[in-house]
């Protein structure tokens, strides 16, 4: 009776095959990245929207308050990650949807403070996008029609468990950007430093 193979996972730790299994995924960021990923939003715009608008539309879906509205400050901050843009092109681009033939958002005050402007889907807006993600599942629907459906659910779940282990490290990101005193409650030494001197000179602040 020949011996019984070895899993190999099994011989090595699980931070060495994380770092095995990342590496080995990294290899598909090409494909899934600028191929697939390209050619799905290809479905979203439409033809009629550039990138930058649908990825402003498929951003407020995402994450916007309900999927239906999202600060102006904010979509700014995740447009200019991805694309090389400026606050004025971005505006330009809001405009255009904002007017026909568009009509797919429009942009208001935002309650909570004045200087701050909010962008919302309109009803025309919500149905071109429900259009375009139905169309999306289709094409994707045809990609993985060979593919075992316990490996599409596997791979759900992994996209999941990404997703959540991404928002959580920048979380913790902006956590750090926060100086230490801010967060113990005190106010930083710069400024404590500078109200003692003034004290000791008699100036009122």
């Amino acid at each position: 009776m020949p011996p019984k193979k070895l899993d190999q996972k099994r011989l090595v730790s699980p931070n060495f095959y994380r770092r095995s299994a990342a590496t080995e995924l990294m290899e598909f960021f090409y494909s899934a990245h600028y191929e697939i990923g390209t050619a799905l939003e290809d479905v979203v715009r439409a033809d009629v929207l550039s990138r930058q608008q649908a990825a402003i539309l498929w951003l407020i879906r995402s994450q916007g308050d309900g999927g239906a509205r999202m600060r102006r400050k904010d979509i700014e901050t995740n447009v200019r990650r991805w694309f090389e843009v400026t606050s004025a092109a971005l505006s330009k681009s809001l405009r255009a949807m904002m007017h026909p033939p568009f009509e797919l958002i429009e942009i208001t005050e935002d309650p909570r403070s004045g200087r701050e402007k909010l962008v919302a889907l309109t009803p025309k807006g919500r149905a071109f996008l429900d259009a375009a993600a139905a169309k999306a599942g289709m094409v994707l629907a045809e990609l993985i029609e060979d593919v075992p459906l316990e490996v599409v659910g596997h791979a759900i779940t992994y996209f999941r468990y990404l997703e959540g282990a991404f928002q959580s490290a920048q979380a913790r990101r902006r956590v750090r950007l926060i100086p230490f005193d801010r967060r113990a409650g005190r106010e930083p030494k710069s400024d404590v430093a500078g109200k003692s001197h003034a004290k000791r000179r008699g100036i009122r602040l």
